[in-house]
């Protein structure tokens, strides 16, 4: 009876009770670990899920450069838009004018002169310069829908007249 009493770790040798006490220790050091390792891989998984999904979510980012989509009222209204040039009956001048798109046509014409353009573009920038030589005066304007958005008058004593209408935004 006595040798199994000093097995299992009693008053026999003390050898053999160290033996035993450091193999449980060892074992539920063992068990110990692998418990904590699990609990670190199931919160990283669960972590890295949220963090996906949030990625993957509609969150707007202003960092990005998302916008929200512009509010949509109804379709845009067709728009006149009217050049005209002025200046002594009969002459000629030259005349630099934007269609919608923003493409330049320069052309050579008779004055007085006068172009529409019709546009169903939400904003457009419309203009004209006009430019004469000799010592006349040419006049420039831009109507929007019938009403005049701009207008100039252009002289010039140094053999050449220019005038400039632009409006940024139609």
């Amino acid at each position: 009876m006595g040798r199994v009493d000093s097995m299992v770790g009693g008053s026999g040798s003390g050898d053999t009770g160290r033996a035993i006490s450091r193999r449980s220790s060892a074992r539920s050091g063992r068990g110990h670990s692998w418990w904590i390792a699990g609990v670190v891989i199931v919160v990283m998984v669960v972590s890295a899920v949220y963090v996906g999904r949030l990625r993957l979510s509609e969150i707007p980012d202003r960092a990005i450069g998302h916008a929200p989509a512009a509010p949509q009222a109804g379709v845009p209204g067709e728009k006149s838009i009217e050049y005209a040039v002025t200046g002594p009956s009969g002459s000629t001048a030259r005349v630099s004018y934007l269609v919608p798109g923003g493409r330049t046509v320069d052309e050579t014409v008779r004055v007085p002169w006068r172009m529409i353009l019709r546009s169903r573009e939400l904003t457009t920038a419309a203009g004209v310069l006009t430019q004469a030589r000799g010592q006349r005066s040419v006049s420039c304007s831009v109507r929007v829908n019938g009403f005049e958005r701009s207008r100039q008058v252009g002289a010039g004593a140094d053999g050449s007249s220019v005038a400039n209408c632009l409006v940024p935004v139609a």
